[in-house]
C-alpha cells in the first residue's frame, strides 16, 4: 500500500493519471477517481471558519494563529478557506500563518496552482508547504491542526484469523501476479497494537491494524503547544471496526468513480484506502497529551457549526444547497464521515461544533 500510493516514480499520489491518448486527468475531482466533500462545495471550509475563529477567540487571538492542514489534496479547502477569511475576518487573515503538509511534489504544484487562482498571493510568511509533520518545530504550534480523508489514505496491516490464531497477510508475486500469503505478525508492534486495542477476530474474518496511524498521531502531538485538532474521515469506533459481521475488513480501491476490493491491480493506478480506529486514533493522541473532546458524524458538527444560515434564503437548486443534502443525507458522507475533535491547553465546554452530540461517547 505504501508502495502503490507513495512510490516517488510511480505511486499513485505522486503522478498524475496517464489516460489512452497519452495526455493525463487528475486523480482527485469529478474528471478523477473520487471527490471529497471540498470538491462539493466550500460548505465544509465556511463551516471550519466558524469554528476557528470561536477557537481563536479562545486562545487569546495569537499572533501569528498556525492553521495547519495535513494531506491536502488538490488544494480545494485551503483555497475556499482564505478566501472566505479574507471576506469575513480580514484582522483573523492579517494573523492567519496557514501551512499545508503535503508528502507529494505533484500535489503541491497542483494546490499552488489553485490557491494562488483563487486568492492571488503566496507569500511565504503567509502560506507555505511542508512535507511531513516532523519538520514543524516541537511544541511549536498554537491554533488549529486539520485534516479531511487523510488517515484513510495511511498504509495498513492485514490479518485474518486462521484457525483461531491471528496471521498476517502478505503480498508475495507468484505465476506473473500478486497473490496472498499468510504468516506470523511481522513485529512485536502488531501484537502490542492488538493487545492494546482488544482486536477479536471471527474465524476467517480479515481487518487492519493501523500503526502509520498512531506514528503520525505521536508526530501532531509533538509539535503541538496548545489549540484544536480536528480530523475528519470515515471509519468506526474499535467496537465497530471489529465487530464480526464486517468479515472482509474495509480495504477499498477507487478508480473512476468505480469501487472495488482489488488492490492488486492497476497497482498505481488506482485510490487504496482503509476506514480509519477512531478509538486507536483518540487513544495514541491522549498518550502524547492531545485529550479527546469530542466525536460526532460530519452531519452534526455542520448543523452544529450553522450550516443552515449559509445557505438560507438561497435557491433550493442551487450548487450549495444540493451539495449539502449530499453532506447532511441520512447513510450519506454527513453519517459515513466522522468528526474526532482534540485539544491541548484548550477547555472543550460550548465548542460550536460538538452542539449535537453523537452517540459515540465509547471513543472519548
Amino acid at each position: 500500500m505504501e508502495l502503490a500510493l507513495y512510490d516517488e516514480g510511480h505511486g499513485y499520489y505522486m503522478t498524475q493519471a496517464a489516460i489512452q491518448d497519452e495526455s493525463s486527468r487528475e486523480r482527485i475531482g469529478w474528471q478523477g477517481d473520487f471527490y471529497t466533500a471540498p470538491e462539493l462545495s466550500p460548505i465544509l471550509a465556511k463551516t471550519l471558519v466558524r469554528q476557528v475563529l470561536e477557537i481563536d477567540a479562545r486562545l487569546g487571538h495569537p499572533t501569528p494563529f498556525l492553521f495547519v492542514e495535513m494531506g491536502c489534496g488538490n488544494g480545494t479547502f485551503a483555497a475556499d478557506f482564505l478566501q472566505h477569511c479574507e471576506c469575513i475576518a480580514p484582522d483573523f487573515m492579517s494573523r492567519l500563518s496557514y501551512v499545508l503538509i503535503e508528502r507529494s511534489p505533484y500535489l503541491q504544484s497542483v494546490q499552488k496552482s489553485c490557491i494562488q487562482e483563487a486568492i492571488g498571493f503566496l507569500t511565504d510568511s503567509k502560506i507555505r508547504w511542508l512535507s511531513s509533520v516532523d519538520q514543524l518545530e516541537a511544541d511549536s504550534v498554537i491554533g488549529v491542526m486539520f485534516s479531511n480523508e487523510l488517515v484513510d489514505a495511511f498504509p495498513v496491516h492485514r490479518v485474518r484469523s486462521d484457525h483461531h490464531h491471528l496471521q498476517e497477510v502478505y503480498v508475495d508475486y507468484s505465476g506473473g501476479q500478486f497473490v496472498e500469503k499468510l504468516g506470523p505478525l511481522s513485529s512485536a508492534k502488531l501484537e502490542e497494537y492488538v493487545d492494546q486495542h482488544g482486536v477479536v477476530l471471527s474465524e476467517g474474518q480479515t481487518s487492519e491494524l493501523h500503526l502509520a496511524a498512531e506514528q503520525w498521531m505521536t508526530q501532531v502531538a509533538h509539535v503541538f503547544h496548545q489549540g484544536i485538532m480536528i480530523t475528519v474521515d470515515y471509519g468506526h469506533t474499535g467496537r465497530d471496526y471489529y465487530a464480526s459481521n464486517r468479515k472482509d475488513g474495509t480495504l477499498i480501491c477507487y478508480y473512476q468513480h468505480t469501487v472495488s476490493t482489488k488492490p492488486y491491480v492497476r497497482v498505481g493506478e488506482q485510490d487504496m484506502t482503509a476506514h480509519v480506529n477512531f478509538s486507536a486514533l483518540a487513544k495514541a493522541g491522549k498518550t502524547w497529551g492531545l485529550m479527546p473532546m469530542g466525536f460526532t458524524t460530519l452531519a452534526n458538527w455542520l448543523m452544529g457549526l450553522g450550516v443552515e444560515e449559509i445557505v438560507e434564503g438561497q435557491d433550493q437548486e442551487s450548487q450549495e444547497v444540493q451539495a449539502l443534502s449530499q453532506l447532511l443525507r441520512p447513510h450519506g458522507m454527513g453519517t459515513t464521515f466522522k468528526v474526532l475533535v482534540q485539544g491541548k491547553g484548550i477547555e472543550s465546554v460550548g465548542l460550536q461544533g460538538l452542539r449535537y452530540r453523537a452517540f459515540f461517547d465509547e471513543v472519548l
